[in-house]
């Protein structure tokens, strides 16, 4: 996950972040164990719109995306 909510927990994330990460599979579990969605192995190219757009919300890049492991 990107830097910009790292240290939130799922219940203190503002409402259109939430849904944003769960655009990109995250869930409440997943979120708080500091887990990644299978998601989140695809490559920007590989996204959606939509989920392309999710991961600008939580502050990803393309290039940030990509170079995650």
């Amino acid at each position: 996950m990107s830097d910009k909510y790292d240290d939130y927990d799922w219940d203190e994330l503002p409402a259109d972040v939430k849904a944003a990460a769960e655009k990109l599979g995250y869930t409440k579990k997943i979120w708080d164990s500091d887990g990644e969605p299978d998601e989140c192995d695809e490559y920007w190219k590989d996204l959606t719109a939509e989920q392309q757009a999710a991961a600008k919300l939580l502050g990803y890049t393309a290039a940030t995306w990509d170079a995650e492991d």
